[in-house]
């Protein structure tokens, strides 16, 4: 099981701290015209019930506009590009935080990537520029509208949901006898996933209409609205209940430190996941053995509960990476935990390892798996973490949302007072959603083609917290 949730704290631009910097580039553009101050908070109300997705196929390109025009249904060609562009992210990601420590690390690449998402969608400039190319797509309607399907599809991990056009890895072929048993009765359904988005605003910021539209009706988000100057302790207990009723209690307490008095956003993502094994390990066989970090016959020895299975499961080893890769199926056979390692395991070949590893590879090798009688044992995991992505993303190329100068997320907000911004729309439809995605292309475009330099956007993103926890 794991539950895993990240909170990115957007800030005023305009506190003492940034200031000077601000100041500079107001100097170097003395003809453009001063911030603005936001406006009251546009009515929020509660986000659409979440309807099922349904599913095309196109053979086109998977890149770009090759997604071809809005559906409002799953598009294969799509969202493997998508799934292949957020693995790419977290061998990325995993990379850049084992350059800076050996010890055991777990995070969620969907997690992050949701969060990143409902920045991107926000954004412009530079902070776009960055943003989009970590998602590698052009085409932002379609980008958007098939990410948010794709998210309501991984809650609904059902064999009625999975597209029939899209082609199942080899080892599943023989597999489908297995996913039909009928489930024993002391187990609940085969799995449980729950993804969860929430933008929690200070009381008083007015979202751009189309932004909110879109991040409701694409990406299910929940909004409310809290008064991080006035009672920072009860916007701190709401943000926290959210995220630990979103994970069933698995992360607490996320936020510990104060917020600082000029948030004004909290954008949260939250991801729970609960399943059975297809082929459970033996009870009773569970037994203290000896562990090597440093490969077999090497100092230090780590006393570890192993489990023991045994089976047919997915299996295959590579010679060019000299590693192998195992699958150990969930309960109905539509998830599966691979495990890759080395064929001569240690903590520096395991580095190295990483190292090569690419999205491609990835999926090359679980495209050659099949089916082998293994013995396997594997040790019981607890595991926790807890961590800040703001200078590892800067590593990566995403540092413009940090900076004050160079951070523009205007399109999240209408940046003028509540009477001058135009009325929300109230009808929470698909089309319309896909309407307000069409209006912030637009905006961002408009901003594009206007002669000279453009003042930044009264939002910079102080931080973003990472916290999981993971259960084997």
């Amino acid at each position: 099981s794991m539950g895993n949730s990240d909170l990115e704290l957007l800030r005023d631009i305009r506190n003492q701290e940034n200031q000077a910097l601000v100041q500079k580039y107001y100097d170097a553009h003395s003809t453009l015209p001063p911030l603005l101050s936001p406006g009251l908070v546009a009515s929020l109300s509660a986000p659409a019930e979440y309807a099922s997705p349904s599913y095309s196929y196109s053979a086109g390109s998977g890149s770009g506009s090759g997604f071809g025009s809005s559906t409002g249904y799953v598009d294969v060609a799509a969202s493997d590009d998508i799934a292949r562009h957020i693995l790419t992210f977290a061998q990325n990601l995993s990379k850049q935080i084992n350059s800076s420590n050996r010890k055991t690390t777990v995070f969620s690449p969907l997690s992050i990537m949701s969060a990143l998402a409902l920045l991107l969608l926000g954004a412009k400039g530079r902070s776009y520029t960055e943003l989009i190319a970590v998602f590698g797509q052009s085409d932002m309607v379609k980008l958007h509208e098939q990410f948010g399907l794709m998210l309501q599809d991984v809650q609904q991990p059902t064999r009625q949901t999975t597209s029939p056009q899209r082609q199942l890895d080899a080892w599943h072929s023989n597999s489908i006898r297995r996913s039909l048993r009928t489930y024993p009765r002391n187990r609940n359904a085969p799995q449980e996933v729950h993804v969860a988005n929430g933008l929690f605003l200070q009381y008083g910021y007015s979202l751009n209409p189309d932004y909110r539209q879109a991040i409701i009706q694409i990406y299910k988000s929940d909004l409310q609205t809290l008064d991080f100057q006035r009672s920072p302790a009860i916007a701190k207990y709401n943000i926290n209940s959210w995220v630990e009723q979103h994970t069933k209690g698995k992360i607490e307490n996320i936020l510990t430190d104060d917020l600082p008095q000029d948030t004004r956003i909290i954008m949260a993502n939250a991801l729970y996941f609960k399943a059975m094994w297809e082929i459970d390990f033996i009870g009773g066989a569970t037994k203290v053995e000896e562990f090597y970090p440093n490969g077999e016959g090497t100092q230090p020895v780590l006393p570890v509960e192993m489990m023991v299975g045994a089976g047919a499961f997915p299996y295959y080893e590579d010679p060019q990476l000299n590693c192998r890769i195992i699958g150990l199926p969930y309960h109905g056979n539509l998830t599966t935990m691979y495990v890759i390692q080395p064929m001569r395991s240690s903590v520096v070949e395991l580095a190295q390892l990483q190292q090569r590893l690419t999205a491609d590879a990835i999926e090359h090798m679980i495209g050659q798996m099949s089916r082998r009688s293994i013995i396997i044992a594997f040790p019981k995991l607890h595991i926790t973490e807890s961590f800040k992505l703001h200078s590892l993303l800067e590593r990566m190329g995403i540092g413009g949302i940090f900076n004050p100068v160079q951070s523009d997320l205007s399109l999240i907000g209408t940046n003028q007072p509540a009477a001058a911004a135009p009325a929300v729309a109230t009808d929470r439809s698909h089309a319309d959603g896909l309407a307000s995605l069409r209006n912030l292309v637009a905006q961002r475009q408009a901003a594009m083609s206007v002669q000279g330099p453009t003042p930044p956007s009264d939002l910079i993103v102080s931080d973003i917290l990472h916290k999981v926890d993971f259960v084997v």
